[in-house]
């Protein structure tokens, strides 16, 4: 078998970013480390993620045609040393540094010949400090199969632990010609159809049945999924914001940190959930964002990606897409942040609820019938993605090194703005992405999201340059590597 096929919805995430550049699907994990790690040792550390993980080891291939989803095979050539390597930023390094290094890391596209991720160790920054970019394709890992990842190469001590299981042999490569990979997609395809009329034969079945013996359920059932099927699909006019309404082909990014506990504290006072605190923050932060200009929101349309995995049929493994989109206005004018947190509560659990929200690998594979332009015009509808992943809640190390900071820095795909969270050893990192059309202030822009999670977590949140030499009682991950380093 010449490899497998994409599909579903890590198909349709393949096409949409190969056809249009706005379109594209990176995601980057900045980790700041208190020092910079042993090369040798991490090198042998990624060796055996690659092995650990086996999509980090394939290709995408492509049979005589081409208008079908690539196939991912294992890179007969695969050279690790192509995919990992190290610089040192000039002079003394910077935070805005970094970032225009992640950013430029981001927009620039993956080489659809080899295994589609790339890890950069950056040293020079200060205080000793050094960082490392993790940066994979969307239609390979969603932002839980990221944290898998990184799970499988990071470490629980600075030392190497003697008791680790060994890593698997690497896997064998195959060769095999596009006639070979056509061949395949054909034969996959059939298969795929044949399980789709199969499907469709019994649901006929069991609705004709259901239509004798319990009418109006079958029919009520019928109509619920067919209107969140329309709900699901519906292609909107435009973004909500009168503001950020200009949309471009490249992005900035930025990050700041707050303590979890705060966040915590305040959506269990509520009696509601960190998701439902993280979107109040984001949305409080751009009901201030559109006041500084004048301008006045009471909706914005809100990306929130909702993860299946464990649900019945999660395919995903331990790296892959098991999420789906969830597309809505939520109001953000003039709130309290119990109003925000209830409105956040109440959009995300309708979405839970619609039926079509499991039927989202049919229909991206339906998405192929739709024009990658008509996609592309949809997707710049949204004016915010909000993604909130939980991370490890214990320190981490990478190859002799601590890991100080972890922010996940997202493509806008078509949205003005993304807003991602992950959280780590106790603190929430928050990471932006802006488009520089939409945003052409982004200085301002994350003084109000610091602002609006200052606001609903009810406590400090850290500056927007975490190298920024901290005062004495600041107890940021950050501020600790700087006291520690003597910065």
């Amino acid at each position: 078998m010449a490899g497998r096929q994409l599909t579903g919805w890590d198909a349709a995430t393949w096409r949409a970013a190969a056809a249009d550049p706005s379109m594209r699907s990176t995601v980057v994990a900045l980790v700041v480390l208190d020092q910079a790690p042993s090369w040798k040792r991490l090198r042998k550390r990624v060796d055996r993620l690659t092995r650990l993980v086996p999509v980090l080891r394939q290709r995408p291939v492509r049979g005589t045609f081409g208008i079908v989803a690539p196939r991912l095979a294992v890179d007969p050539d695969f050279d690790l040393d192509l995919h990992l390597r190290r610089y040192r930023l000039p002079g003394k390094g910077s935070w805005a540094g970094l970032l225009a290094e992640a950013r430029r890391l981001s927009l620039s596209d993956f080489d659809h010949d080899r295994p589609l991720w790339e890890i950069v160790v950056v040293e020079g920054l200060p205080g000793k400090r050094a960082a490392v970019m993790v940066k994979l394709h969307h239609a390979i890992a969603d932002g839980q199969a990221t944290v898998m990842i990184g799970l499988s190469l990071f470490e629980l001590a600075a030392e190497s632990n003697p008791d680790e299981p060994a890593a698997p042999p690497p896997p064998e490569a195959e060769e095999f010609s596009a006639t070979d990979v056509s061949l395949a997609d054909i034969g996959d395809n059939l298969r795929r159809g044949a399980a789709a009329a199969e499907r469709a034969v019994g649901l006929l079945g069991a609705f004709a049945r259901g239509t004798v013996s319990d009418p109006v359920g079958t029919w009520t059932g019928a109509w619920n999924t067919a209107g969140s099927l329309s709900r699901f699909t519906a292609m909107p006019d435009g973004p909500l914001s009168p503001l950020m309404t200009q949309r471009s082909t490249t992005y900035h990014f930025a990050a700041f940190d707050l303590p979890f506990d705060q966040l915590k504290q305040s959506a269990k006072t509520r009696n509601r959930s960190v998701n439902d605190a993280f979107m109040a923050a984001v949305g409080a932060g751009l009901d201030r964002y559109h006041a500084r200009h004048e301008q006045v929101a009471d909706d914005l349309r809100f990306n929130v990606p909702i993860s299946l995995r464990g649900d019945p049929g999660d395919r995903s493994g331990q790296a892959a897409n098991a999420v789906t989109i969830a597309r809505f206005a939520l109001p953000v004018a003039g709130l309290s942040v119990s109003e925000r947190m209830d409105d956040a509560a109440a959009a995300v659990t309708h979405w839970r609820d619609e039926p079509a929200l499991r039927l989202a690998d049919p229909l991206a594979e339906v998405s192929w019938l739709v024009p990658v332009p008509v996609l592309a015009q949809a997707a710049r509808a949204s004016d915010v993605t909000t993604s909130n992943v939980p991370g490890p809640p214990i320190p981490l190390y990478l190859s002799g090194a601590r890991v100080v900071g972890m922010y996940p820095l997202v493509a806008t795909i078509g949205a003005a703005v993304s807003v991602t969270m992950v959280t780590y050893d106790g603190y929430a990192f928050i990471g932006i992405s802006a488009d520089d059309r939409a945003v052409p202030d982004l200085t301002e822009l994350v003084q109000d999201l610091r602002a609006g999670f200052a606001e609903v977590s009810a406590g400090p949140v850290g500056a927007a340059d975490p190298f920024a030499k901290a005062g004495a009682k600041d107890a940021t991950p950050m501020a600790r590597a700087v006291r520690v380093a003597g910065d």
